[in-house]
């Protein structure tokens, strides 16, 4: 193993470079990751254009699959891995120690640890992030193996975009046989909540995205949803209403990132349903009509990233290969195209055919 390790490191706002780093010496207590691909969220856009300049230095990346490349004895006790094993790890670890963590909500750690931001890159030992050919593994990581047999485009889905969906849409979206379920924004996230869905039992799955959005028609297709709606040719509030007998959606999944999805989610789903609302809109503000919301009786659910007992079940599903997750990720880039991934992924800089894109760093 060389001494050293590239990774690309975003010093400041909308600026990102490469950077060396000394490869950390492991201890009995944790491990180190030679990342194999590491997607590129939606959200890393928004913190790439983040004006805050105390935010940076950031290596983005916490949708991980790699190889364990050096870990301590009592690592691999705790984590059932060993050296050579393909793991994926989770975006979130925690303190352990906190009011959050204690009682097992470890993503709202108080002290914020995590993978991809906002641990920065200047606190030892550095690599905390995906974006670079290895990333430190510390002692209170979340990390699951995963078989080696698996496509690795299907495998970098894991711990991000399959486990979100499988948290949001079944643990606490509540999606079961039967049920009509509306995924606004046919993107990897949207697509992922389609085969989520699809697995809870759903009878109806109706994606709605754009005009651009009919090569992801396809692939939901593909995942189990039973129609499309180019919302810029037809009214979607109708077309499902005529889809349901006027029923309604039982969840509407907003994906979309889009401020003014909020109230037409609203408007989709039926009395006494559930809106889980997952998209990286930042802080624009939204108008809406509260009395909508409470005369309707809605659910309205904010959901944010996945958990142990998710990726465990996001592991299961990929490895059973009843899905072809693969053919979410159509783009890789090498390790020095990383800040032109991170700005097609925001919709800065077209590209034909794109859902998802990955970081292949080696």
């Amino acid at each position: 193993m060389n001494d050293k390790t590239l990774s690309a490191v975003t010093i400041g706002t909308r600026k990102m470079e490469i950077q060396a780093y000394d490869i950390p010496t492991i201890s009995e207590d944790d491990g180190l990751l030679k990342v194999e691909m590491c997607g590129v969220c939606g959200s890393d856009p928004h913190w790439y254009e983040d004006p805050d300049t105390d935010f940076f230095p950031i290596i983005f990346g916490h949708e991980l699959v790699g190889e364990v490349a050096e870990i301590g004895p009592q690592a691999s006790a705790r984590w059932g891995v060993e050296k050579g094993d393909r793991i994926v790890v989770e975006a979130r670890f925690g303190c352990g120690y906190c009011r959050m963590c204690l009682v097992g909500e470890y993503r709202y750690c108080q002290e914020e640890l995590g993978y991809g931001c906002p641990i920065k890159a200047n606190v030892p030992p550095f690599l905390w992030g995906g974006y670079g050919q290895y990333m430190y593994l510390a002692p209170n990581s979340r990390v699951h193996r995963i078989s080696k047999e698996v496509p690795i485009e299907a495998a970098v889905m894991t711990c991000a975009n399959i486990g979100n969906a499988i948290r949001w849409v079944r643990h606490i979206g509540g999606v079961t046989i039967g049920d009509t379920v509306v995924v606004l924004g046919p993107g990897g996230q949207g697509l992922a909540a389609v085969v989520a869905a699809h697995e809870a039992g759903a009878e109806k799955i109706i994606v709605v995205g754009l005009t651009q959005d009919e090569h992801r028609f396809g692939v939901a297709k593909l995942f189990g949803s039973t129609h499309a709606i180019d919302a810029q040719k037809v009214d979607p509030i109708q077309v499902v209403k005529d889809l349901t007998n006027n029923m309604l959606a039982d969840v509407v999944v907003d994906v979309t990132g889009v401020v003014k999805s909020v109230p037409l989610s609203i408007e989709l789903v039926r009395p006494m349903g559930t809106v889980i609302l997952a998209s990286n809109s930042g802080l624009t503000p939204v108008s809406l009509i509260p009395d909508t919301i409470a005369t309707k009786e809605i659910r309205y659910q904010g959901v944010f990233t996945q958990d142990a007992p998710a990726a465990r079940a996001a592991i299961k599903l990929i490895e059973s290969r009843r899905y072809p997750i693969e053919k979410m990720v159509t783009h890789q880039f090498p390790l020095d195209e990383a800040e032109k991934a991170v700005r097609i992924t925001g919709g800065e800089i077209e590209m034909e055919g794109f859902i998802k894109g990955v970081i292949v760093p080696n």
